[in-house]
């Protein structure tokens, strides 16, 4: 592997951590009446991530995986779309396929540069 492809890599790491400590603060944020966010993860060269999440009522932890995403913009806007996502309770996966998987979610535009900087790899 060659010097240049070690410090992508490197830069990539920090990259996805410090983007990945921010997603995980707002998906708190977001999921706190469902449940504990345990870890997020991001690989953006991989274009995927990992949640972990302590469901309420729940004794075992849920995982979703997003295997692959894309970043458009249409007009103004910046939108992500999940390609590709699975979790580890059949119904969450049916929650995926109706509301998450390929569709638009408009990126807010507080964010807008920070997130195709960071997701786009």
């Amino acid at each position: 592997m060659s010097w240049a492809n070690l410090v992508k890599g490197a830069i990539n790491q920090v990259k996805d951590s410090g983007a990945g400590a921010a997603i995980k603060s707002w998906l708190t944020r977001e999921l706190a009446d469902y449940g504990e966010v345990l870890d997020f993860n991001i690989n953006s060269a991989k274009r995927s991530a990992e949640l972990h999440v302590m469901l309420k009522g729940e004794h075992e932890r849920l995982t979703v995986s997003i295997e692959d995403y894309e970043i458009t913009t249409a007009g103004s806007e910046d939108f992500i779309i999940v390609k590709r996502a699975h979790a580890s309770r059949e119904w969450v996966n049916a929650v995926l396929r109706n509301f998450l998987i390929n569709k638009k979610h408009r990126i807010p535009p507080q964010y807008s540069t920070m997130a195709k900087m960071v997701l786009k790899g």
